[in-house]
């Protein structure tokens, strides 16, 4: 009879741990997930309720492109450009256009191109035209990018650049069309606007052109694939040689070109690698004299710091590693990494870091602006923290997923959420 108990014992033991079935027993599959958050607190940071807040028109990427100056933000929405004032959010004028540019602002002005393809001139506190131009035949897909440089407005469009006086609004020069292809305007440097280029054929590369600034004449063309223009020190533009990639053995290769005659003076190469491919850098920096180069590892970011004026292969690198995903700087004198979903800050060139405190969220937009870390995090909230001890002053709570580039201007932070603009005040803490 024990022997039979113990026997009925294990069997009702057994099968209160097994799944109950109909039929043949099998294995059941796994319907249940939780993601490991990392350590969790009760979020006691205090909610910053915006001093205004409106709804714009969405660019790509999700966010609205605004425009600040002098006191004001500058906006578009239902084919408006609307100006308010940067404080209290109060609609100073209204002009009635459709935008096929961002808006540029800055020393009294508005500029931009519509659809109808004409450049404007607004005055920035009247909302009146001071001037248009018309620059191309009218076209509800057509986009321009703009750049201005002293007195020169430079506007890119599908295959041309062109060069306007700021002030009159008259054209002073344009390349030929189909000369450029997507063309982006990268700078003037020495009386030289370099520009960089689409070229098209069996393999596409991007050349590099520069231009006399004052008459549109070409100078010269740098071929290969190069990326924008990282650097200019002393007469020389230090650009990113991405070709041949696959071949060329290491991590980055950096050429210093002579603006004047668009010829290479020297080529730099960091960091040999035998699988440039899975080793190739995600990301080049070059800030004062040092030169900062990302590399996507299995722990994440490796961030390898040279000096730029010594050879690569006679220095060892400061090397930062095994701290999360490289997202921004160096900046107030630190490195900003995301780790376990976290933002902290590595102090560059030196021992420790600081964490910002918050809830453990992917982010999604970081803007670092003068003493001010804005940063926007998946579920919506926008926290505001000090960039150099990680303090956090207050949040900002939205329904956003993605966000625009943060301003600040008037002491409001400028928050792009989305179809939705908010103006928080920054906390003192973040204005010293």
């Amino acid at each position: 009879m024990r022997k039979a108990a113990g026997a009925a014992l294990s069997l009702a033991l057994l099968a209160s741990v097994l799944p109950a079935v109909a039929g043949q027993a099998e294995a059941a599959g796994k319907t249940t997930y939780s993601r490991e958050y990392g350590i969790m607190a009760a979020d006691k940071t205090p909610i910053l309720n915006p001093k205004w807040q409106l709804q714009a028109d969405v660019a790509g990427g999700g966010a609205s492109e605004i425009a600040t100056a002098d006191g004001r933000l500058f906006y578009s929405y239902k084919n408006k450009i609307i100006s308010v004032d940067a404080t209290t959010g109060k609609t100073k004028w209204t002009y009635d256009d459709r935008r096929s540019s961002p808006l540029l602002a800055g020393e009294g002005s508005l500029y931009f191109v519509n659809s109808l393809g004409y450049l404007i001139k607004l005055n920035a506190k009247t909302g009146a035209a001071g001037w248009k131009t018309k620059i191309a035949d009218a076209s509800e897909d057509a986009f321009y990018s703009l750049a201005r440089d002293g007195r020169t407005l430079y506007v890119t469009e599908l295959d041309s650049l062109a060069a306007y006086d700021a002030s009159t609004g008259k054209r002073k020069w344009k390349t030929k069309s189909q000369e450029i292809g997507s063309p982006q305007y990268q700078g003037t440097y020495g009386g030289i606007a370099v520009v960089s280029g689409v070229e098209n054929g069996a393999i596409t590369t991007i050349h590099f052109y520069g231009y006399e600034a004052a008459s549109g004449k070409r100078l010269w063309e740098l071929d290969g694939t190069h990326s924008d223009v990282l650097h200019e020190q002393d007469g020389y533009l230090y650009l990113r040689n991405n070709w041949p990639v696959l071949d060329n053995g290491f991590a980055a290769v950096i050429d210093k070109v002579d603006v004047k005659t668009g010829k290479i003076a020297k080529t730099l190469s960091y960091i040999p690698e035998e699988d440039v491919a899975g080793n190739n850098a995600a990301a080049v920096i070059i800030e004062g004299k040092s030169i900062y180069i990302e590399q996507i590892k299995s722990g994440g970011s490796k961030v390898s710091v040279f000096s730029l004026d010594r050879e690569p292969e006679k220095q060892t690198p400061r090397i930062y590693e095994n701290h999360g995903k490289f997202l921004a700087g160096p900046y107030a004198g630190r490195l900003y990494f995301e780790v376990n979903q976290k933002l902290i800050g590595l102090k560059d060139g030196g021992n420790g870091f600081i964490v910002f405190n918050g809830p453990a969220n992917p982010i999604a937009q970081l803007d670092l602006l003068g003493q001010a870390a804005v940063i926007g995090l998946t579920n919506g909230q926008v926290y505001l923290a000090n960039a150099s001890t990680g303090k956090v002053a207050g949040k900002l709570v939205t329904g956003a997923r993605q966000f625009g580039t943060a301003k600040v201007e008037n002491g409001m932070a400028i928050i792009q959420a989305e179809d939705q603009i908010y103006a928080v005040a920054l906390p003192s803490s973040l204005t010293k």
